[in-house]
Order: structure tokens, then sequence, then C-alpha cells
């Protein structure tokens, strides 16, 4: 059986990123709004999913919200690449 690697296309300026949270939250929330205004800066265009400000305890909301968020990004026709602010034991939990 034959693997072939499959990459995406480079990200052009224009293009757009969506950003998800799929564990926990940055612990400076204004840190969200720093990263948005570098990448603008890049020339990207950028999606905030729904849920990316909320909290439930360390958590960047309850599981079913954050897992909505990164299936809805996958879905976008209009979304290039999926950026996460935070990765780390939340995001496993999205598994069923």
């Amino acid at each position: 059986m034959s693997t072939r690697l499959i990459r995406p296309k480079a990200l052009q300026p224009g293009d757009t990123i969506g950003l998800i949270c799929p564990a926990s939250a940055p612990p400076d929330p204004k840190a969200i709004d720093r990263g948005v205004a570098v990448l603008e800066k890049l020339g990207f265009k950028i999606k905030l999913a729904p849920n990316l400000r909320k909290r439930r305890g360390y958590l960047a909301g309850v599981d079913r919200d954050r897992a909505s968020d990164l299936m809805r990004m996958f879905t976008d026709k209009k979304v290039n690449a999926i950026l996460c602010v935070r990765g780390g034991y939340g995001t496993a939990r999205l598994l069923p």
C-alpha cells in the first residue's frame, strides 16, 4: 500500500484563518485580540469561532461547544486554515 502526503496550499494574503480554542482558554483573553491584530497585519482575514471566548473552569467552554467550533471551521468553504489558540488535554475530550 502506498501512502501519499497531502499538502495544503500555502496561505496567501486575503485568505481566511479560522480561530478556535479546542482545549484550555488563554490565561490572558486579550492575547486573542493581539494575535488577531498580528494576523490581520499580515494580510489575513480572521473568522472567530462562536465559542472562542467562553470559559468553563480551565477549558474554553463545554466540550460540545468546542467540538462544534472545530467542525464548523472544517465545513466552512471560506476558511482556508484553522489555527488553534491553545491546545492540550481538553482537545482529546472532543473525540467520541
